[in-house]
Formats: C-alpha cells, sequence, structure tokens
C-alpha cells in the first residue's frame, strides 16, 4: 500500500506482498561488490535531532497514516464542498487537504536559501549503520530502501552485502550528490572492498547521475542500474511551481494498477469520461503546496531546463533566494550539460552504466511527453521521443547514425540514437514509474546489470531487447510478431504470439486487428489461454516491400475479471525492402479499432458521451468475425 501512497505523494507534492523472482546464480557468477540503494523521492526516513534513539521523526517515508483523520475532524467542510462540486467549485476540499498535509510536515520547510529550518537528517548516514544485516538485528528495518530488491539482494549476495543510502531529498542534487560520495567512500573503507555496485531510482538516479558526473572518475563503482532516473527533471514539477496542474486520470489508473498487481485493468473506462473536478481539487491543493515545499532546492533541480530560467525569474526572484539560485543554477547550466560525455567516458574506462525505464504513457499531470507517468522518458535517457499521441512518420531517419545500428523503437516513438548511453538504455512500455519489479522482465534484468556481468549491452540477450513491453498482469496479455528480430515485421514473419499474463483468471482472444494493412488473423472462434498460457496466432496477407513504414495491431479479448472486454495495441515497423523516402516529421497515431480516426464527428460524439470504447471494441470484433467467416468459406 505504501507504493501506491507514494504515487499519490508524487501527485499531491510534485503536482509527485514479496515477490518472488526466478533467477538462480551460481556464487561465481555473481558480482562480490556490495551493493548500495538509493531510493527515490521522499523514499528515505529522516529524523529531527541528532540521537536516531530518541531524535523525533520529520519524515515517516511518505506514511500519511494520520492525514485521513484529520481530514475527517473537518467533514463538514468537506462535506460543503462536495455539496458545492456540481456547481464547479472543487476549492474547499483542495484547500482542506493542502492544509491538513502541510501541518503532518511542521519540520520538513526550508528558509528561502534552500537550507532546513530544522535540525533535519536522515537517521544514520555510515556504512557500519547501513547494511540491512545491522538494521534488522537493532530493529531499524524502516531505515532499508527499495524493499523488494533489498530483500532478492540478501538471499543472492547475504544481508551484510546491502547497503542503504540514506539522504535529506529536500536538498539538490549537488549536495546529494557530495554525501553519497561520502557514502560510497565509507562502505568501501568498511566492507574492505576496493568497488561498490549501485542501484539508483527515480530521484536517486538524478544523485547517482550527478555523483557521476562530479567524482565518477574515481571509479569506485563497477556496475550501475539507474532505474526511472530522473536526471534531468520531471515535468511535475515545473507544473508544480507553475500552479497548473490537469490530471491524467487514465494514467493515474494505470499507475495504481500496475503497482497493485490488479487483474482489472479499468483504465479504459476513463478514456472518454470528463473527470475534469479532480483537476479543481489539485489545482485549489497547488498554492499552498507549492508555497511549503517551494524552497525545497531538490524541486527546483527537478524542473526541466526548458522551464527552469522562466520560473526561477517569477519565484526566486528575492536576495534571500540567491544561495538557492546559485545552486541550482550550477546544476542546469553546468553539471547536467556534462551527464552525456561523462556517462560515456566512464563507460569506455571500464564502469557499467545502464539505464532501465519506462516509456509510453503520458505525464501524470497532463503534459504531452511520451513518459512513465512521472519521468518524461527523454530527460530519464537523453533519447529523442515524439510528443505523446504521436510518432515519427514513415520513413524516419535517426538523429545520430551510431555505427549503422537501427535505434528507432518498433512503434516509431523514440529514437535511441541520442541516448546518453545508447546500447545501454532499455526503455519498458507501460512499465510505469519506478516500478521495474513489477514486470518480470525489467525485474530479472535490472537484477543481472547489477550483480552480474552477463549482460553488456541491449544486444547481449535477446530477451532483454532495447525495447520492452511491460508483463505486469495488469496488462492481462502480451504479445508479439513471432520474428527474428524484436518488433520488426518482415516477409517471413506470418503470425503473433499472445500469453496470458495473469495468475488467476482465463483470458479468450476474440480478435485480432490492424490498422494499416489489410492483415487477416485466425483466432477461430477465439483462442482460450489459461493464466500464463501462450499461442501463436497466424495471419496471412501482403507485406509491402518497404522498410521503415509503422503499423499497429490489436489485441482484443474477453477474460474472467470484472473487466470483461478489452484490448491491447502495439506498433510494429515493417523492414522489408527499400526504406521509404525520409521524413522528419511526426503524425498522429490512429487510435485502436475500425473507426480509427475515419469517422472524426462520429468519434467526437460517442467519446463526448462515454461510449467510444465500447462501440470501437463492438464494431472491430464483429468485423474481424465477418472477415474471418467469409475467408474460411472461400
Amino acid at each position: 500500500m505504501k507504493k501506491i501512497i507514494s504515487v499519490l505523494l508524487c501527485v499531491g507534492i510534485l503536482l509527485g506482498t514479496l515477490g518472488t523472482i526466478a533467477l538462480a546464480y551460481e556464487k561465481e557468477e555473481v558480482s562480490q561488490y556490495p551493493v548500495i540503494l538509493i531510493p527515490g523521492f521522499s523514499g528515505a526516513w529522516l529524523m529531527c535531532g541528532d540521537d536516531p534513539e530518541t531524535a523525533e521523526n520529520a519524515w515517516a517515508g511518505a506514511d500519511f497514516s494520520g492525514l485521513l483523520p484529520s481530514v475527517l475532524d473537518r467533514i463538514l467542510e468537506i462535506g460543503t464542498g462536495l455539496a458545492i462540486m456540481n456547481f464547479d467549485n472543487a476549492q474547499m476540499i483542495g484547500r482542506i487537504v493542502a492544509e491538513e498535509v502541510e501541518k503532518n510536515w511542521p519540520l520538513m520547510q526550508c528558509n528561502p536559501d534552500g537550507t532546513s529550518k530544522h535540525n533535519v537528517k536522515p537517521y544514520y548516514t555510515e556504512a557500519k549503520d547501513t547494511n540491512t544485516k545491522i538494521l534488522k538485528e537493532r530493529g531499524k528495518e524502516f531505515c532499508t530502501y527499495e524493499r523488494e530488491y533489498n530483500e532478492v539482494l540478501c538471499g543472492i549476495i547475504g544481508a551484510e552485502n546491502v547497503y542503504n543510502f540514506g539522504v535529506d531529498w529536500r536538498m539538490g542534487s549537488e549536495y546529494c550528490a557530495t554525501r553519497l560520495n561520502e557514502y560510497i567512500k565509507s562502505v568501501k573503507e568498511y566492507s574492505g572492498s576496493d568497488k561498490v555496485n549501485v542501484f539508483a531510482v527515480s530521484q536517486g538516479g538524478q544523485v547517482a547521475s550527478t555523483y557521476l558526473a562530479l567524482y565518477g572518475e574515481s571509479h569506485d563503482v563497477n556496475n550501475i542500474v539507474l532505474s526511472s532516473p530522473a536526471v534531468g527533471g520531471s515535468a511535475l514539477a515545473s507544473d508544480l511551481l507553475s500552479r497548473k496542474v490537469e490530471i491524467d486520470e487514465q494514467t493515474l489508473m494505470m499507475l495504481i494498477e500496475h503497482g497493485m498487481y490488479m487483474e482489472d485493468d479499468i483504465e479504459w473506462l476513463l478514456r472518454a469520461n470528463e473527470l475534469g473536478f479532480l483537476d479543481d481539487i489539485f489545482n485549489a491543493m497547488i498554492p499552498n503546496l507549492a508555497d511549503s515545499i517551494g524552497y525545497w532546492q531538490s524541486i527546483w533541480d527537478f524542473v526541466p531546463t526548458q522551464f527552469y530560467e522562466k520560473l526561477k525569474n517569477e519565484y526566486l526572484n528575492k536576495p534571500e533566494n540567491a544561495r538557492m539560485v546559485e545552486s541550482s543554477d550550477r546544476f542546469h547550466y553546468e553539471i547536467l550539460p556534462t551527464v552525456k560525455e561523462k556517462f560515456r567516458l566512464l563507460q569506455s574506462e571500464g564502469m557499467s552504466i545502464n539505464i532501465i525505464t519506462g516509456s509510453g504513457d503520458r505525464i501524470l499531470s497532463g503534459q504531452n511527453f511520451n513518459s512513465d507517468g512521472i519521468i518524461p522518458t527523454y530527460s530519464a535517457t537523453g533519447a529523442t521521443c515524439s510528443p505523446f499521441g504521436k510518432r515519427f512518420a514513415d520513413g524516419y531517419t535517426q538523429v545520430e547514425e551510431w555505427g549503422g545500428k537501427y535505434k528507432v523503437s518498433p512503434d516509431m516513438t523514440i529514437d535511441a540514437s541520442t541516448c546518453y548511453l545508447p546500447d545501454n538504455t532499455w526503455f519498458s512500455d507501460h512499465s510505469y514509474h519506478a516500478w521495474s519489479w513489477f514486470s518480470d522482465c525489467t525485474k530479472e534484468l535490472a537484477l543481472k546489470l547489477l550483480i552480474t556481468d552477463e549482460i553488456k549491452d541491449v544486444y547481449s540477450d535477446s530477451k532483454y531487447p532495447q525495447f520492452l513491453w511491460s508483463d505486469n498482469l495488469s496488462k492481462t496479455i502480451s504479445f508479439n510478431l513471432v520474428s527474428s528480430e524484436n518488433g520488426i515485421l518482415n516477409g517471413e514473419c506470418n503470425s503473433i504470439r499472445v500469453k496470458n499474463v495473469l495468475e488467476e483468471s482465463n483470458v479468450k482472444i476474440t480478435a485480432v486487428y490492424c490498422n494499416e494493412l489489410k492483415l487477416k488473423f485466425d483466432v477461430g472462434n477465439g483462442v482460450e489461454l489459461a493464466p500464463g498460457e501462450n499461442a501463436e496466432i497466424p495471419f496471412k496477407g501482403e507485406i509491402p516491400k518497404v522498410s521503415k513504414q509503422c503499423i499497429h495491431i490489436t489485441v482484443y479479448y474477453a477474460a474472467d475479471t470484472k473487466t470483461p472486454c478489452n484490448y491491447s495495441t502495439r506498433g510494429f515497423t515493417i523492414i522489408n525492402g527499400e526504406p521509404i523516402a525520409e521524413s522528419n516529421k511526426t503524425v498522429d497515431v490512429v487510435d485502436a479499432g475500425i473507426l480509427g480516426n475515419k469517422l472524426p464527428i462520429m468519434t467526437g460524439i460517442l467519446k463526448k458521451i462515454g461510449l467510444y470504447e465500447v462501440v470501437s471494441m463492438g464494431l472491430t470484433v464483429m468485423y474481424c468475425r465477418i472477415l474471418n467467416t467469409f475467408s474460411r468459406s472461400f
């Protein structure tokens, strides 16, 4: 539940059962270096005082258990707010929630120069106090971070070799990176190891990237894995500081489904429904929240560079802000621009640096960036991306040649040739922010990169191609072309493989449809899949003898869940002949189903009344059934 609380906290602030893993390692295969875990924003517990045994708790790892009772105490006011909701007034609810949230962190305020108003610090900062074995023995397990990975790593390399880096995450990235440098040296000295391995998540990824830029040439790190790293910031921060948010309710629902392993994928119900009152509530909260945390240095380091100057001039224009401005200027204009160069230099000198991030979703606050819901994909990786809802036009030519390697995603939304590390960056479609653990493919990949030398780059193992697809059970199914190369359609490919990723429910594939080509997929009377089962579905049709053309395939299904029907769409690239004429334009992604964008007036009406998804699914499945019946008859 705390993962979900953290997601909702990210919405509020930055607007801001243990699984098992089927990996077995021989001792000689595993790196003997200690592992340091660096949590994301708000992940580390903080205290006010100097003695961890007696200090007052300042931040309980984003546990707002006291918030609800406080809000309920003011139920009369909230009731009034609900009563007038129909008159477009959600300000009262937003104000009450924001005020109560602020009361829950009285010790967390900072001065206008970015320094803390109170003596707030992490509970432990030395290696001798922070390995998981010691923390558990002392009853301080709350100071262990990234719990799922932590437990698995303890089972593989021993709890005494897993370390937990805590830092005052309100401070700037440069400050945190300097503390990380000190901590790594502390771990080396305490463990007797000459190097460490590092796993860093979200803001932890920004801190680790800053560390590599400033201190990486000390060569204290062997392997480092950055999971959903906020290297160049998050658009949520700029939305918070600009006091304007438009919540993407569908993305919010998908984040919750993904993190809670929900087998009921109900987010599609939100696609055509207007829930604008949520925007009103959050926008009413933001002035209170922004005023409360607007002097946290980390918030300003999160602001993407393209928004930074305008917001800085608007909100940090007083003499008492000078120290904060100086620090954040240094991060944006001196440190961040060196990241790509430093990453590549360190990689060439033997350090293994790898990035795994989610992609393919809209920013939670409504901006049209390709993202993992929280961090723009370009910010996490350096990739060139089309805006959300658009793709590169057929014939697109990647920005950098990169040794002749084709680095464009099958759905033609990501150009990985411009990445900080083009051969060591993995994108997982619909995996969402900082939750690599919740998809088997990214979970296994992260651990292999962290504690083995088995995978050198995105070409090392065909099981982990550069462009992955989430197999979280909230997706119900996963599918791909049965092709020699991931996501590529050529003249030899004539089937897709569909898998039921649910753990408890059966799935029936009812139809498969391609928007751009006249392909006929044979599903008969439906393809039944038990939990974990997969099947090949053949298709017929002419594959154009061209290359760099994008198509979309949609699989329609029924499931034994609360969501009786749904669909999943993936983009694929045709590589089957001469390239289509070069184009650097972007085009709209066509809606799934037979309606597509063919009847804009009808589509607009259906979306307005919330029936578009149901009608589109019904018409497409009916069309595919008729087509298949006709094909078999003749």
